[in-house]
């Protein structure tokens, strides 16, 4: 077991590491975000590469089944925009995958999946977008990330759950008005409204649009601001290659009333100003007001932030100036817009139990009136929705993190969402006993390995209840701490294992099981070995445990397959190793070191007599087992002359090669000079050379 067998060892580790399944190869083992507010991952943090097929079949707009992988995410507000980004040809690259697809659903893994959303890079730009509105707050959502014909490689993948505003506008007097800061995404453009040149006045009228009017595709927002303040923002195009303009008006009549609005801030500069991104705003340290249509020097996109008076109105237009009908994301600075407050209350406020009544009432006073007030109470809330102050008397059918959601609308339209965390306890008094069914348990097939599995499902407990499917689903944990719906387990290394189940009440129940693995394979082919060139070597790969295995030898020609003893000469020191192979796979490897002494032995005579008496007559020479033949053999006289000369020498041909004539008449006695190349078995050619004596 020498440095070799770690260097070999470390390759199939390698190897192991490149084609491992990801961790979230399987729909009952995605990776949790817990983070989805602006959450974007690291540049090709997460792969395909490795994936298998989940066997849950095509999403509808997917032409193919592929090897895929899996996300969660709980959502904390309505509506969710999530981007994938591969290769992204024409962009920044934050990958190496192509032809992306992906898709969203709600439900449960192992059960029904009820796909929401689905998007196929049909144009292999490298990168896609789902939009999902209508999200229930505190559900689990799945992502499935895969590539078209067997695409895989790497992405970065960013989310952005949120509430939206009221529904975008295209015209001043129609202005959807905002009063919070929080980011938001508005997914499309459609058209420039009525009133198709209201920018005029500012850059945007200096471009030609469309129709040479200042709007091609907009939408207005408008809102007063509760303080002085210095508003920045940020606009980035969901399409990197769109022109995305705006301009910031004063509007000193009030919200809605553009008549006089006056321009402060305007930006219509084109890519390549704005980088690869697209984006476009205002910011703490542009000095510019204004940056028109054309892309000058200087010029990135961002103009000066924007000095903001409380109780004045603003009023901003965000153009799509490239005519893709794509949209855009909007995050703002710390500036505040006036609008309500949410106070609502839950009573009692602490100690609430599932199936125990509470009652939900909301105290929000606004100057400008609140005309909705619209309630959602979340996942197994009975009612599930509300409208007006209340109060509302709710209970949960289950246990658990639950969400109650309010959304205000003021009298001119303002929508904003406060959301509020509960904790509801417990309640299994009183009701049936939970089990726990440990269906199939399956060891890992080779020592050492992470795929063991176990299978199971829960008995006699409240099961919760998918809303869509109406199926009804246990959660399970590994440690008692984590759970979520399945109905297996696998990636799982060998070991003694816990395994929960809980119900919709809180109730738990567990079992213990073992994960087995087989016994290492070992190999044996001795210690390292010394030998001289030319010695044959026998190695025996003594393997454990008994077993049928294939034998594949390594670093020499063994000279047959599949053997588990090789008899051979070695020619070259080095390493020299045997990997054997059960029926799962499993592997098992060792190596010995062979050295090679290299004396390259020879024996040439340094006088012959050529007189005919049958002793010493020849100028012959030889070698050892090591030897392989001659290059060359030459003999020369004292004046340097040549008398003999071969090449190309066979060992039986050596030993008779000069009878000290030349040109077929006898040398006279005297000294001469040879000249030997001899070639050895490990394809050395070693130069001897040395004085002859022929006597007479």
């Amino acid at each position: 077991m020498k440095q070799i067998l770690l260097t070999v060892w470390s390759i199939f580790a390698s190897l192991a590491v490149i084609s491992a399944q990801p961790s979230n190869d399987d729909c009952s083992s995605p990776i949790r975000l817990s983070d989805i507010t602006k959450y974007c991952s690291k540049a090709g943090e997460y792969t395909t590469v490795g994936a298998t097929p989940s066997g849950y079949g095509a999403s509808t707009c997917w032409p193919n089944a592929g090897e895929d992988v899996w996300f969660s995410f709980r959502a904390f507000a309505s509506d969710v925009a999530v981007t994938i980004i591969g290769r992204n040809v024409g962009g920044t690259p934050q990958g190496s995958l192509t032809r992306i697809m992906a898709s969203m659903y709600a439900g449960v893994c192992g059960g029904t999946l009820q796909e929401i959303n689905c998007v196929t890079d049909t144009r292999n730009a490298g990168a896609v977008t789902m939009y999902e509105g209508g999200l229930v707050v505190g559900r689990d959502y799945l992502i499935r990330i895969s590539g078209m014909g067997g695409a895989q490689g790497t992405f970065q993948l960013c989310i952005n759950n949120f509430f939206p505003p009221a529904m975008a506008a295209q015209d001043c007097r129609r202005a959807t008005v905002l009063c919070d800061n929080n980011p938001f995404v508005n997914q499309t453009f459609s058209g420039s409204g009525l009133e198709p040149d209201e920018a005029f006045d500012s850059c945007l009228g200096e471009g030609g649009g469309a129709f040479n009017n200042s709007e091609s595709q907009s939408t207005w927002y408008t809102w007063v601001s509760k303080t002085d303040c210095n508003l920045t923002f940020t606009i980035t195009p969901l399409n990197s290659s769109d022109d995305i303009d705006f301009a910031v008006y004063e509007l000193p009549n009030g919200t809605r009333n553009c008549a006089g609005k006056i321009i402060l801030r305007c930006n219509a500069t084109a890519p390549p100003c704005t980088g690869p991104t697209g984006k476009t705003g205002l910011n703490l340290t542009a000095t510019d007001t204004s940056e028109n249509f054309n892309c000058n020097v200087g010029e990135d996109g961002f103009c000066k932030f924007l000095p903001m008076k409380a109780g004045v109105a603003y009023a901003l237009v965000i153009n799509n100036f490239t005519n893709t009908g794509i949209g855009f994301s909007m995050e703002w600075g710390d500036c505040e817009f006036n609008g309500p407050e949410p106070d609502f209350r839950v009573l009692p406020d602490s100690g609430l139990k599932c199936d125990t009544d509470f009652l939900a009432i909301d105290s929000t006073r606004f100057a400008g009136g609140i005309r909705v007030r619209d309630w959602n109470f979340g996942v197994d809330a009975v009612p599930p929705r509300a409208s007006g102050v209340g109060p509302h008397r709710v209970n949960y059918f289950s246990f658990g993190e639950k969400f109650i959601t309010l959304t205000l609308e003021t009298n001119e339209g303002c929508r904003l969402t406060e959301v509020r965390r509960i904790n509801v306890l417990p309640c299994c008094e009183d009701l049936p006993t939970l089990r726990l069914s440990l269906d199939s348990i399956f060891g890992v097939k080779c020592f050492g390995d992470k795929d063991g599995r176990v299978v199971f499902r829960g008995l006699s407990g409240t099961p919760f209840v998918d809303q869509d499917s109406k199926e009804p689903f246990y959660q399970f944990s590994l440690d008692g701490v984590n759970f979520q719906p399945a109905s297996e387990f696998n990636n799982l290394p060998a070991g003694n294992y816990t395994l929960w189940v809980q119900d919709a009440k809180g109730c738990i129940s567990s079992l213990p099981f073992t994960i087995d693995e087989p016994a290492p394979i070992t190999v044996d082919l001795g210690p390292d070995l010394t030998i001289n060139l030319g010695d044959r070597v026998q190695l025996t790969g003594a393997v454990s445990p008994g077993n049928l295995y294939t034998y594949n030898w390594g670093g020499f020609d063994p000279g047959c397959t599949d053997c588990p003893v090789v008899d051979f000469l070695p020619v070259r020191e080095g390493f020299h190793y045997l990997t054997v192979t059960n029926s799962n796979g499993c592997l098992g490897l060792d190596s010995v070191f062979i050295k090679i002494n290299k004396p390259y032995p020879i024996y040439i005579p340094n006088a012959i007599s050529p007189n005919g008496d049958g002793i010493n007559d020849f100028f012959s020479v030889s070698g050892d087992v090591s030897l392989a033949g001659f290059e060359l053999v030459e003999v020369y006289d004292r004046w340097g002359g040549r008398v003999f000369s071969r090449k190309d020498i066979a060992i039986q041909d050596a030993n008779n090669l000069w009878d000290g004539r030349s040109g077929g008449v006898q040398v006279n006695p005297g000294v001469f000079t040879y000249l030997v190349k001899a070639r050895f078995i490990d394809d050395e050619v070693v130069d001897y050379s040395g004085d002859l004596t022929v006597i007479r």
